[in-house]
């Protein structure tokens, strides 16, 4: 059976609103993520998809505890992290890492791509000496598919694939186990995300890392997903095995999702209907009563304006919560 890395049950994460002028108080809260349970095993992707503000980067800053958790509980290996304090976090922090989105805004214009790589190692002791770190980012920069010479080189002077590649050697210089992608090729061609992509690949079957990618591309999320989680207004409303979740998605968020991905072939794009959703994603500040995609859901009953839907196992590897799938 393969082994989890990384469990996370009844996450949530809510942000205050605050008014006044000299005494500020609390009238409402950003419930950016509420109730979010998955778990990624060893040497496997697990992506989450949503629309823009669903919550996605939210649940990956808090699963690396760059933000803390209102509640819930983060399992690493079996150990409870969720709760530790700044040294006893220290060691998860090496086994850890995140590819951001941007990676002109995550790397720092007034370091070289030398001290950029090194400083993770130097500081978590996976080199001993400056020497022995630089000789290390050589060997990373020839992985990612740079050049060594490039270690003396500014942020500024590379383009925005090389950049990336850079954010990546960064992230695997302190040899973790566990990686989170959020966006990483958003904004990159498509023949530079090909690029990118199979370099990640390549890392998951030489090093067995634990991806967990979060996308707006469903056609990327099939390619290196095997698992996939969608979610809606800060919750996980379809959980399962990527293949079937693509192939007969069971909750009708899912569906019109799903159904907004191009597809190759005209013939076939010709043919299939799309699914029209009406309105807009609610405020998460003030969300509908019942199921929170009621009001757009062009399948919804009573119960469905009353009572969220409970997010129930339907089959081996399935999860959906919707009143309509019995």
């Amino acid at each position: 059976m393969t082994e989890i890395l990384l469990s996370v049950k009844n996450l949530k994460k809510y942000f205050p609103v605050k008014q006044g002028f000299l005494i500020k108080r609390v009238v409402a809260e950003i419930k950016a993520v509420d109730d979010v349970s998955f778990e990624i095993k060893k040497g496997k992707t697990f992506a989450l998809v949503g629309e823009s503000g669903c919550g996605k980067t939210t649940v990956a800053r808090t699963v690396l505890r760059l933000t803390d958790p209102t509640a819930g509980e983060i399992f690493f290996e079996g150990k409870e992290i969720s709760k530790l304090r700044y040294k006893e976090l220290l060691p998860f922090r090496r086994r850890m890492q995140i590819v951001f989105q941007d990676p002109m805004s995550s790397l720092n214009p007034r370091m070289t791509v030398g001290q950029i790589v090194t400083e993770p190692m130097l500081f978590h002791k996976v080199a001993k000496t400056k020497n022995e770190a630089y000789e290390k980012a050589k060997k990373l920069m020839e992985m990612v598919g740079l050049k060594t010479f490039h270690l003396d080189r500014y942020p500024h002077q590379f383009s925005g694939g090389q950049r990336q590649r850079i954010a990546i050697a960064r992230a695997i210089s302190i040899e973790p186990e566990f990686l989170i992608l959020d966006e990483p090729t958003s904004s990159l061609d498509v023949s530079v995300q090909a690029q990118i992509i199979n370099l990640f690949l390549d890392f998951q079957q030489q090093f067995r890392f634990s991806y967990l990618f979060i996308s707006h591309n469903l056609g990327l999320v099939r390619f290196i997903s095997h698992d996939v989680g969608i979610m809606y207004l800060g919750k996980i409303v379809e959980m399962g095995e990527t293949d079937d979740v693509f192939e007969e998605p069971l909750h009708p968020y899912s569906k019109a999702l799903l159904s907004a991905t191009p597809i190759p072939d005209p013939e076939v794009e010709r043919a299939r209907q799309r699914i029209i959703l009406r309105g807009g994603v609610p405020s998460p500040i003030s969300r509908p009563n019942g199921c929170f995609f009621n009001p757009r859901c062009p399948f919804k009953m009573e119960i469905c304006e009353k009572e969220y839907p409970e997010f129930r196992k339907v089959s081996q590897n399935r999860w959906v919560a919707c009143h309509l799938v019995k």
